[in-house]
């Protein structure tokens, strides 16, 4: 009897307890969306990305990598990892790269996947730019999506003459950091991709995804270079 008595008032007890967790988590799960609607109704929604013109930069990629790529050749991508933070502008660029890579049959070797802190301005350590290009071959293309290699004056100087062609997206801010010109200069770099101050008008419902690029960007090669902005950092 006194087996049976002990057994209900842990049944109870038991009971309660699963009931009280019942209703902290409600009242968690209440808070949280109320706390949501608040700040969604006063910040608004977070602004969507405008994939096209990342489609467009990718696009544009490709069909210079193309351009550079010698006999044999092959290409690698340099872009960050988002298997732990995501990154939709990078799969849009990817995908516009290696949709308009498979329609020109342009061998891609493979990407370089680079962890990168989501909160630092995103580029290539040297040292891993520095491995990519010593292990390419002369008529590989390095592509990169996160700026062009900055390396130490002793890792260029252990580079062979005979070193692959680099294309880097060199968007934003970038330009006014580091000295692409420099980069020209010393074969570390053969094109890259820079933003316009602002995108220039346009639009419409039948633009190209030529058009989206040029309104959004300017592709520098060595026929250009006085397109460039000055560079504001002694940084090379």
């Amino acid at each position: 009897m006194v087996n049976k008595k002990v057994t209900k008032k842990a049944t109870d007890a038991k009971k309660a307890t699963t009931g009280k967790n019942v209703v902290s988590v409600v009242a968690l799960l209440t808070t949280v969306a109320a706390l949501s609607f608040l700040y969604f109704s006063i910040e608004g929604l977070p602004p969507r990305l405008e994939a096209r013109p990342h489609e467009a930069l990718g696009q544009a990629l490709a069909r210079e990598a193309a351009k550079l790529l010698g006999p044999g050749g092959r290409i690698t991508i340099i872009s960050r990892d988002t298997a732990l933070f995501q990154n939709p502008a990078t799969d849009a660029q990817l995908k516009g790269f290696h949709r308009t890579a498979q329609s020109a049959k342009v061998p891609v070797a493979g990407i370089k996947a680079i962890k990168i802190d989501p909160l630092r301005v995103a580029s290539v350590p040297p040292g891993e730019f520095f491995d990519v290009l010593r292990k390419a071959a002369e008529g590989d293309v390095i592509v990169s999506l996160l700026g062009p290699p900055v390396l130490s004056e002793e890792q260029a100087a252990l580079l062979d003459d005979k070193r692959p062609r680099v294309i880097a997206v060199c968007a934003s801010a970038l330009p006014a950091r580091i000295n692409l010109k420099s980069l020209f200069d010393q074969k570390l770099l053969d094109a890259a991709v820079i933003s316009r101050p602002e995108p220039q008008p346009g639009g419409g419902k039948g633009e190209s995804l030529e058009q989206t690029f040029d309104r959004w960007f300017v592709l520098i090669t060595a026929a250009n270079l006085s397109e460039l902005p000055p560079a504001t950092a002694s940084r090379r």
